[in-house]
C-alpha cells in the first residue's frame, strides 16, 4: 500500500518544519555540534534506516523532520526511527523519537517537530526511552504517557574501579585528586568486610560469551514470544539484534553473554559501554536481559560476569536501571549503591487506540535500554 505522507510545511514562530532528507546530514550534524552534542558518522546515521529490517518494508517512511529559519538554515531536527514490537501474536509497528535538537532562540520549534512526529499515522506506537529534564515537560504537554513500570530516575550500581571512580567524584566536587587513594582503600575495605560482592562467587550457572548474534537467537526469539504473549516485546530476532548493535559490536562497546541448555539458549544479557563524558566516568550498563524461565539466578550470574569484566578492563562502574520489577528486584538486592537523577523517563503514545488501554497495565511492559534509540 502506498501512503501519501506529503504535508504542507508547518510554521513555528520563526521557522518552518519540513521532511528531513539524506542530504540534510551535514546541516543536522552542525546543528548538534552548535548545541554541544555528538553526532554519529554519516554511515552510522544512515544505518538507522537504510539497513533497518522494518524500514525496508515501509517505502514511504519519513526519516524525520527539520526546522528551517527564513534563511533556510536548519535550526531544529528530530529523527523518526521505525521499530517493531510483538504483542499477543501480532507485529506492532513502532517509531522511536531520536535526537530532538533545536538552536537557542528556536526552542518553540521543538514542539512543532514533536507534533509532526506524534501525528505521523504509520506507526501504531511511538516511544522515547531517553527523555531527560529538558524533554519530559515537552513530552507531557504533547500527550505522551509515562511507561507504567520501571524506575528510570534511579539506577543501581557497582563500583568496579574504586580509585578512578572516586578521583572523578572528588574532581567534580573541587577536591584534590590525591584524596582518592586513601578513600578508595577505605571503600574497598568496607565492601570486603561487608562481603558486598560475595554473591559473584556463589553462582553455579555456566555463562558463555558471544561476539555476534548467531542462529540460536532466532530460535530464542520464537520461544520468548510464545512464553510471554501478553507482554509488549521489542523485536529481538537475530536480524534486528545484528542491525541494532552492528556499530557497537564493531567498536567493541558491547558484551553478549548467554546461558544455555545444550544448543538451546535459555537466557541472554547484553552489556553496553556508555561512558559519562561529562562526569569523566567509564561505565558499562546492562541494557537488556531476557530469559525463558522465572529463575533469576541466571541474571545474578550474568551480572557477576559483567562486574568481573569491568574490573579486568579498568572500567569505573557497572549499572542497571528501568527493568520490570522481578528483574530490577534482583539487581537492587545485589547492587550496593544507588544513584538518582533529576528527571529521566520512558514515554510512549499509542497511535492505534484499539490496544491503548491495555498498555496502561504495568504487567504488559518489559522495558529496557534496548527499546527505542537508547542503545542505537
Amino acid at each position: 500500500m502506498i501512503l501519501n505522507t506529503e504535508i504542507a510545511p508547518v510554521p513555528s514562530s520563526r521557522a518552518m518544519v519540513r521532511d528531513a532528507k539524506w542530504e540534510d546530514y551535514a546541516a543536522i550534524t552542525a546543528l548538534r555540534a552548535r548545541n554541544g552534542l555528538i553526532s554519529k558518522s554519516r554511515e552510522e546515521w544512515e544505518h538507522l534506516w537504510i539497513n533497518n529490517p522494518l524500514y525496508k518494508t515501509l517505502p514511504n517512511w519519513t526519516i524525520g523532520w527539520v526546522a528551517e529559519n527564513t534563511d533556510r538554515k536548519i535550526v531544529g531536527y528530530v529523527g523518526n526511527i521505525p521499530l517493531s514490537f510483538e504483542f499477543k501474536g501480532q507485529t506492532v509497528i513502532g517509531a522511536s523519537i531520536h535526537g530532538l535538537t533545536t538552536d537557542a532562540g528556536y526552542q518553540d520549534s521543538a514542539g512543532s517537530l514533536l507534533t509532526r512526529l506524534l501525528n505521523y499515522t504509520i506507526p501504531q506506537i511511538i516511544v522515547t526511552p531517553t527523555a531527560n529534564a529538558k524533554t519530559i515537560k515537552l513530552n507531557g504537554s504533547a500527550g505522551l504517557a509515562r511507561v507504567p513500570t520501571g524506575d528510570w530516575n534511579r539506577s543501581a550500581y557497582w563500583i568496579a574501579g574504586y580509585q578512578g571512580f572516586l578521583a572523578n567524584a572528588l574532581k567534580n566536587k573541587g577536591w584534590p585528586k590525591i584524596l582518592s587513594y586513601p578513600a578508595a582503600a577505605v571503600l574497598d575495605l568496607r565492601d570486603r568486610l561487608t562481603k558486598a560482592d560475595s554473591w559473584t562467587r556463589r553462582s553455579r550457572r555456566e555463562i558463555e560469551t558471544c561476539s555476534s548474534f548467531d542462529e540460536r537467537f532466532d530460535r530464542f526469539w520464537v520461544e520468548l514470544k510464545r512464553t510471554y504473549p501478553e507482554r509488549l516485546l521489542a523485536t529481538r530476532s537475530r536480524e534486528v539484534l545484528q542491525w541494532h548493535f552492528k556499530h557497537a559490536l564493531a567498536q567493541r562497546r558491547v558484551w553478549i553473554v548467554t546461558a544455555g541448555d545444550g544448543s538451546r539458549l535459555i537466557a541472554y544479557a547484553i552489556f553496553c559501554r556508555q561512558d559519562d563524558l561529562q562526569q569523566g566516568l567509564t561505565k558499562v550498563r546492562l541494557v537488556d536481559f531476557q530469559g525463558l524461565t522465572s529463575d533469576m539466578e541466571v541474571l545474578a550470574a550474568m551480572l557477576g560476569w559483567g562486574l568481573s569484566q569491568c574490573r579486568k578492563e579498568g572500567i569505573h562502574m557497572l549499572e542497571a536501571s528501568g527493568f520490570r520489577p522481578e528483574k530490577q528486584s534482583v539487581i537492587d538486592w545485589l547492587a550496593p549503591y544507588r544513584q538518582r537523577f533529576p528527571a529521566r523517563g520512558y514515554f510512549y503514545k499509542t497511535v492505534d487506540k484499539q490496544f491503548g488501554p491495555e498498555l496502561q497495565d504495568p504487567a504488559v511492559w518489559d522495558p529496557s535500554h534496548f527499546d527505542g534509540d537508547a542503545t542505537l
